[in-house]
């Protein structure tokens, strides 16, 4: 484990895994190939990968995910209204995930997904960055949602790539990207949002892995711009990337520095009052007040999940490598408190 610089197969020629992190996605996303997954009986099941991402606005979040399961894919798509305090959401479940097209790589080529005739959604990578497009008929009533997005991915903006070890064999691919400047449109009957990169940005979580049948985990991220006008970005995660070299870092101005572990405070039982997350080095000290909480539970046997995905505001201080704390204030992102058995 450790730092990779050099562009290499996440699983290697007998089947082992190279475990390690990159500021940019270097690994070939090979995960079939792995020794654990071609033992494993029932190992189409095991594969999770999704592609999800959000812009916000200064009055909406607008989130958009594409996630394959195994047995089932799940298309999601949500906006939260943020001056009207309104949270407009729809999901559909594609069995098997028939039709769904899966990229091999966060920066090439297409994923995308169709649910009859009537839901689109599509994540595909250009030369300027990822292009998310998202079609939903009768999305709010009879208010149907198009949403066209362009999320700037420049060579030169560094992002955290990470395979980390999980239990038995298992194991983790993520590779998130923070302030990617962000143009396009978002349009839910008559009312457009118009995104422009000055003011707007996003983020992607492109992920597989060949997890544990139990997954729990708590994630924070943002991206924003100081008062003194830097851009700051960070994804802080507890739970199953917990034994690797975890996916927890900040970007400033395009440049990552990787942190070690973070811990997560709320109330489990009340997750709309506020989050501090924290590292014992002091490199992260933030504050989350929740606005909205998107939540989901899922009761099926064998299958479960609780899920709270929440948009609010953070304020507090990160500090990257070398530098004085930064004071981040008021940054609109997302939390959540994730528990699979899947």
């Amino acid at each position: 484990m450790g730092e990779h610089t050099e562009p290499l197969s996440m699983v290697n020629g007998d089947g082992l895994i190279n475990f390690g992190w990159a500021r940019q996605p270097l690994f070939d996303v090979n995960m079939a190939a792995a020794a654990s997954v071609h033992r494993h009986i029932f190992s189409a099941w095991r594969l999770k990968r999704w592609e999800y991402s959000y812009v916000a606005t200064p009055t909406v979040f607008f989130a958009a995910q594409i996630a394959h399961l195994g047995y089932l894919a799940n298309l999601t798509a949500y906006l939260y209204d943020i001056k009207r305090n309104v949270l407009l959401e729809r999901t559909s479940n594609i069995p098997f995930g028939t039709g769904v097209v899966l990229a091999d790589h966060p920066r090439r080529g297409t994923t995308s997904a169709r649910a009859g005739t009537s839901k689109y959604l599509q994540f595909e990578m250009t030369p300027e960055g990822k292009h998310v497009t998202v079609d939903w008929h009768r999305f709010n009533g009879p208010q149907d949602l198009h949403a066209d997005l362009l999320l700037g991915w420049p060579e030169e903006l560094e992002s955290l790539s990470v395979v980390d070890p999980l239990r038995n064999g298992r194991f983790a691919y993520t590779t998130k990207v923070t302030c990617m400047p962000t143009t396009g449109t978002i349009r839910v009957g008559q009312e457009t949002w118009e995104c422009d990169r000055s003011e707007v940005l996003g983020e992607l979580d492109w992920s597989r892995g060949f997890l544990e049948s139990v997954t729990p985990w708590k994630w924070a991220t943002a991206s924003g711009r100081t008062r003194q006008g830097q851009t700051v970005g960070f994804n802080l995660c507890s739970g199953f990337h917990d034994r690797g070299d975890n996916e927890n870092a900040v970007m400033v101005d395009g440049h990552l520095t990787k942190l070690g572990l973070v811990s997560f405070t709320y109330d489990q039982s009340h997750v709309m009052q506020p989050w501090h997350v924290s590292c014992p080095d002091g490199h992260v000290d933030l504050s989350f007040v929740p606005m909205v909480d998107r939540q989901s539970y899922t009761d099926a046997g064998p299958l479960q999940s609780h899920i709270h995905q929440l948009v609010g505001r953070y304020s507090g201080t990160v500090t990257p490598e070398g530098s004085d704390p930064i004071a981040i204030t008021d940054f609109v992102g997302a939390a959540e408190d994730h528990y699979a058995r899947w």
